[in-house]
């Protein structure tokens, strides 16, 4: 599975998926503003995402995104604040 920025993003939704998802990990994919890693940048544990440890930011103990069916929002941890509008479409 893979997510593409949706309608909410600030930088608009877009064709090529800005991350990859293996096992309960998030990578950044080919259409990332930044290109691809090979260390994960979130964890996701239920409907949570967490920055990890491959995140140019580092860790944190709160959630940066929420997953509310194919759709992932921002969340409370999020150093934009959280948002009504998706920010990724799951596909």
């Amino acid at each position: 599975m893979k997510w593409y920025p949706a309608f909410g993003h600030p930088e608009g939704t877009g064709g090529s998926p800005w991350f990859s998802i293996r096992g309960n990990k998030v990578y950044p994919a080919h259409g990332h503003p930044e290109g691809t890693g090979g260390s994960p940048w979130f964890s996701i544990r239920g409907d949570k995402v967490y920055p990890a440890h491959g995140h140019p930011e580092g860790t944190g103990g709160s959630p940066w995104f929420s997953i509310r069916g194919n759709k992932v929002y921002p969340a409370h941890g999020h150093p934009e604040g959280t948002g009504g509008s998706p920010w990724f479409s799951i596909r």
